[in-house]
């Protein structure tokens, strides 16, 4: 989905494996990568930031300047 001109997609991270490859996908990725709850946004390239938000937020969402969808198509919803 575009977004003022920013792609969001819905995504989930079930497990504890799910965040490591998905921190590690965004880390090779040579954009800004964003995981964004309401107001709250955190850089996806934090393990820590990441495995935090997993913990507590109900929903995320994964934004970018690109259309990220091929390297996190297996996280989105």
């Amino acid at each position: 989905m575009i977004c003022n001109n920013k792609y969001l997609y819905k995504i989930e991270l079930v497990t504890a494996a799910d965040v490591l490859e998905f921190v590690r996908i965004a880390t090779k990725c040579g954009y800004p990568v964003t995981l964004v709850n309401g107001n709250r946004r955190l850089n996806a390239k934090s393990i820590l930031g990441v495995s935090m938000a997993r913990a507590s937020w109900d929903e995320m969402y994964v934004e970018t300047d690109f259309n990220c969808y091929f390297e996190f198509e297996k996280f989105i919803r």
